[in-house]
């Protein structure tokens, strides 16, 4: 039986039951579903539903699939980084804090701080139409480069041709940070004059480092850039 809230053990089954009963086709199942169910009284759906064993369990179970699927990008960063430390860490190099949770604070520190470097990660799968991860991007290369400090800082990536696209084009600041209010009045304070993504850019992308990290099992840093 698949139990609130999930565990280990529970998960999977949760899992299997949404499977079987979704079957090859989730859209032919559903219109199959449609009518066999038309036209029945209420004697007549019972019974159906017990044979099919579609009941509560299975709604429960495919409640915790949805929950755990709403926090897959949280599982996905937090996996993504402890992977990577190993392979981008120098001898002797130690963490010296962890921000685990994808997006989990405007306030939070950064991703990965140790006594060398200061990153920022990010496990986007690019689509072509990503105007809200680019202005992540943004707000993160913001975040960074404005960072005082004497350690290396790096934006790790799986692509950076879209990121390095956007941060050298013309799209506006202000529409870079429309989601980020803080970083906007941050950036109104400091860089009055500066109205363009790319004119920020060039300014400071000798100051942060754009790295792509492999998506198969090999060392960790295909490449290092700035680019101008």
């Amino acid at each position: 039986m698949c139990l609130m809230p999930p565990t280990a053990f529970s998960l999977p089954s949760c899992f299997e039951q949404v499977a079987k009963f979704s079957g090859t086709s989730l859209a032919s199942r559903i219109a199959e579903l449609a009518i066999m169910y038309t036209g029945l009284e209420k004697s007549q759906i019972t019974g159906r539903l017990q044979t099919a064993s579609i009941n509560q369990e299975l709604l429960e179970a495919a409640r915790t699939v949805k929950r755990t699927a709403s926090q897959i990008d949280v599982v996905i960063h937090a996996i993504g980084i402890l992977v990577l430390l190993p392979s981008i860490l120098g001898d002797g190099e130690k963490v010296e804090s962890l921000s685990l949770g994808a997006g989990s604070s405007e306030t939070k520190r950064f991703d990965v701080e140790t006594d060398r470097r200061v990153a920022e990660f990010t496990f986007i799968d690019w689509r072509g139409n990503d105007n809200a991860r680019l202005q992540k991007i943004f707000k993160d290369f913001y975040r960074l480069a404005e960072l005082q400090s004497s350690k290396i800082k790096e934006l790790w990536l799986t692509d950076d041709s879209f990121a390095l696209k956007y941060l050298r084009g013309g799209s506006s600041v202000r529409s870079a940070t429309h989601k980020h209010r803080d970083v906007w009045e941050s950036f109104q304070s400091k860089y009055p004059d500066i109205e363009r993504v790319g004119d920020y850019y060039r300014l400071h992308a000798a100051h942060v480092l754009l790295k792509v990290y492999a998506t198969r099992p090999e060392p960790a840093e295909r490449c290092v850039r700035p680019w101008f």
